[in-house]
């Protein structure tokens, strides 16, 4: 059965010029790289699913306060047997001093991008246009289209 999230989190682990992205390695975005989030559980607010989210992907550690909304941006999305729906997604950033992500069940390879170099050809086809203006400190809202 496919996963069908209607407002989710994502995260941008930021550090001196770089982005790490990890490959996903199920859902929507598999064997694509992204940055680190997912669903919102229960009475949980945006910011605790960020950071649940984030650490359970990722292994870093820290405090919803380091968290920096950058954009919200709906993912109008198809599945497999044609049904339309759209993800809420809030995009963080996350300036992190130190620590080092671990490679998880749901984010293989873990690695550090240049902001002004990253693999658009292996990720997900609207990531080349909102993500160099997130990173590039802009606030934005968005929409992306999936599917037919």
């Amino acid at each position: 059965m496919e996963k069908v999230l209607k407002e989710a989190t994502l995260v941008l682990p930021i550090r001196d010029g770089k982005v790490l992205l990890a490959v996903k390695t199920r859902n929507i975005g598999q064997g694509c790289w992204n940055g680190y989030g997912g669903g919102i559980e229960g009475q949980e607010t945006l910011l605790e699913a960020a950071v649940r989210e984030c650490n359970q992907e990722s292994g870093l550690e820290f405090q919803a306060a380091d968290l920096g909304k950058a954009a919200v941006i709906d993912f109008y999305n198809t599945k497999s047997d044609g049904q339309k729906f759209t993800c809420r997604v809030h995009i963080f950033l996350l300036p992190l001093g130190q620590g080092e992500a671990v490679e998880t069940e749901e984010m293989a390879n873990p690695t550090w991008f240049e902001i002004t170099n990253l693999p658009f050809e292996k990720m997900m086809p609207a990531d080349r246009f909102w993500m160099p203006l997130v990173l590039a400190g802009k606030k934005i809202m968005g929409q992306a289209h999936y599917g037919p």
